[in-house]
């Protein structure tokens, strides 16, 4: 769902009706994408917080590279990896602090 909705060309009045919406959709797809990765893998397996946080940045970094060479009608920007790696950073402290500390069921 997030490269088709990274990679389609939407109307420019669809999204953009508040300034930097864009940055608030990047952020929430990579906190959900991140959180829902954390919440399927074993709570112990060995960097767990390491691999998925290193796959969802790549992911996200592949995406702009993407956009900026492959595209025509979207755009690669560092502020929108800002906000995925934001998004990400999130999801992974509120997935350790709240979740995991705590859950009384194991992931």
């Amino acid at each position: 769902m997030i490269t088709i909705l990274s990679l389609v060309s939407f109307e420019k009045n669809t999204i953009t009706t508040i300034q930097n919406t864009d940055k608030l959709v990047h952020f929430s797809f990579y906190f959900m994408l991140t959180f829902l990765l954390l919440r399927s893998v074993k709570r112990n397996m060995r960097f767990k917080y390491l691999i998925v946080i290193a796959l969802s940045f790549f992911y996200g970094i592949i995406i702009e590279v993407i956009q900026k060479y492959f595209t025509v009608s979207r755009s690669g920007d560092i502020y929108d990896a800002i906000a995925n790696l934001t998004g990400i950073i999130c999801a992974a402290l509120l997935n350790y602090f709240i979740l995991e500390k705590f859950s009384s069921t194991k992931v």
